[in-house]
């Protein structure tokens, strides 16, 4: 068991490289984002389908990176989940609604546009509080991650039946913090899928009650 848990741990160091890269990747996506498609008020002038052409794929990339990096902070410092959490749940709500109110046809597309990038800035504002995030944890990883770094070169032996005892501990926090994180990620989701009913209700009502006036109006 022991052997099995040094194993698995001296890949600490290659997953912290990883995790740096993804860091990385992630401001590289968010740079190209700001300067070519949220700076300034052009962008607000063409059209949805459009605006979506442009940034579409690098919004999708994100997401992407959001769900690699919430696995390796998950592992690098597990006490952390909830905040890591509430920064993904975020970062995906203002990304959805971008999409969401590019797709919009009840909006006037120029409105729409606006709209959408709006979000899309809010989502960099956000976005940047994640990777302080993503770099305070990789600065400060969890105790007993910082004594795995320490089994470079070899010296497995050298560590104390304690220090074994606290890793496999981990282990084992790492899994049931996984586990825990499908399940609120999985709420998270039914929520979403809510949110969007009562949005959908909202606006049909609203544009009901206009067309009412509109016609005592004329």
């Amino acid at each position: 068991m022991l052997k099995e848990t040094a194993t698995r741990f001296l890949g600490v160091t290659g997953l912290l490289e990883r995790f740096s890269d993804r860091i990385g990747e992630l401001e590289a996506v968010v740079r190209e984002i700001a300067i070519d498609i949220t700076t300034g008020t052009i962008m607000e002038r063409l059209p949805p389908n459009r605006i979506w052409e442009m940034a579409g794929e690098r919004v999708t990339t994100v997401g992407e990176l959001f769900r690699e990096l919430r696995e390796y902070l998950s592992i690098i410092k597990p006490e952390k989940v909830p905040t890591i959490q509430r920064h993904v749940v975020t970062v995906n709500e203002r990304l959805e609604l971008f999409k969401e109110t590019l797709e919009r046809g009840s909006l006037d597309p120029q409105e729409a546009s606006r709209r959408a990038l709006e979000e899309l800035r809010q989502a960099l504002v956000e976005i940047s509080d994640f990777l302080s995030l993503c770099k305070e944890i990789r600065a400060t990883p969890s105790p007993v991650i910082s004594t795995v770094l320490s089994l470079r070169g070899g010296r497995v032996s050298e560590v104390s039946p304690e220090t074994w005892a606290r890793m496999e501990h981990l282990s084992d926090l790492v899994k049931s913090t996984q586990a825990a994180f499908g399940d609120v990620a999985e709420l998270a989701s039914r929520m979403e899928n809510q949110l969007e009913a009562i949005r959908s209700e909202y606006e049909k009502l609203m544009f009901s009650f206009r067309k009412k006036e509109t016609e005592a109006e004329e």
